[in-house]
């Protein structure tokens, strides 16, 4: 038996040993410090490529992102998300897409969208929903109209006056029906503020450093915003570049053994079609929802600097589309360039 002295010894001996890795497991807090009149400004950008009648698309999307704080007490926090200067170009494949979205992004120049959020910093709704809406569809009209004056007027389809009449009002109530749908107040406020949860998402929340923590968060259907089952991922780590900031990873994937009706509801988003035209029997098959995320954020005050989200979506030969949007604030100590660097080191 050894002597109270010799483990003693022993004890003081391990502790020492385990020193580092104590000092490398901090707990570090994500400072919850929005201000009345706080605004932050980013530079964003989403690059979308999917795979449309077998044929490869690409389109980046640019603007700058207005975030201002108009109130913040014990009921919770409202931020105005405003933006601004917005272009979008074809990278790869044909331009119909971003000639078509060019003028309603115009149209879109300065409009802010009201967020309110609990006081624990999370996501509670958005307060000009009912209005969006309507902008949105306001703004697509135009569009539409001139997309089915062009099929009434193409060669292929020579009508009479009477007829002509009749379908292009046929073709309109079809429309109102797709708007009804597709610009319905759940799809806007799930497509508009979707960066916006990523964003919020774990402010406030306490890690250590280096802890790889896992939970069933529910992901968000792309168009409905209904829950899906998912599993999540994600670990904190401190820069070690510039120990003032702290970076966030995660990942959050489909979990396609879960609720098998959520997973057919996914599955007919993505492929365009109602439930019953697809649905088959068990589960849908090569099904995947997929999102990696990254965070680089101030120690001190909780100010995100850097922000990039990687979504892979598909759904067998219906859908095929890779996703990346990123957020650098104005100012920030950090380009993507150096930060990719950085991390290869």
């Amino acid at each position: 038996m050894s002597s109270p002295h010799r483990s003693a010894a022993l004890f003081c001996a391990l502790l020492l040993a385990a020193m580092p890795l104590l000092a490398n497991a901090a707990q570090v807090r994500w400072p919850l410090a929005w201000k009345v009149g706080d605004v932050w400004v980013y530079e964003t950008e989403s690059l979308d490529r999917r795979i449309e009648n077998g044929q490869p698309q690409a389109m980046r999307t640019t603007d700058r992102t207005e975030i201002r704080v108009d109130q913040a007490d014990a009921n919770g926090y409202v931020q105005t998300w405003t933006t601004r200067d917005s272009r979008v170009e074809t990278v790869e494949g044909d331009r119909s897409n971003s000639d078509m979205l060019a003028p309603i992004l115009d149209q879109f120049d300065g409009y802010g969208v009201v967020v309110e959020f609990g006081a624990d910093g999370r996501y509670r709704r958005m307060r000009n929903i009912e209005e969006t809406t309507t902008k949105i569809r306001t703004a697509m009209q135009p569009v539409t109209d001139m997309s089915i004056g062009k099929t009434l007027d193409s060669d292929e389809t020579k009508l009479a006056k009477v007829e002509r009449e009749a379908i292009n009002a046929l073709m309109q109530m079809q429309l109102a029906d797709l708007f009804e749908s597709f610009f319905s107040r759940d799809v806007v406020e799930t497509m508009t503020t979707a960066h916006i949860r990523d964003f919020t998402g774990f402010v406030g929340d306490t890690f250590v450093t280096g802890k790889r923590y896992s939970d069933t968060e529910p992901m968000r259907s792309l168009h409905s915003g209904k829950p899906l089952p998912a599993k999540r991922e994600y670990t904190l780590t401190i820069d070690k570049r510039d120990r003032s900031l702290a970076r966030l990873r995660w990942t959050h994937t489909l979990d396609t053994d879960g609720d098998v009706d959520a997973l057919w509801l996914l599955a007919s988003e993505l492929a365009n079609e109602k439930i019953g035209d697809i649905r088959g029997a068990g589960r849908p098959h090569d099904l995947m929802l997929r999102e990696e995320g990254m965070i680089l954020f101030r120690r001190d005050t909780g100010v995100i600097e850097l922000l990039q989200t990687d979504v892979v979506s598909r759904y067998g030969d219906a859908h095929d589309e890779q996703e990346r949007n990123r957020m650098r604030l104005v100012g920030a100590s950090r380009s993507w360039a150096e930060d990719s660097a950085a991390k290869k080191r």
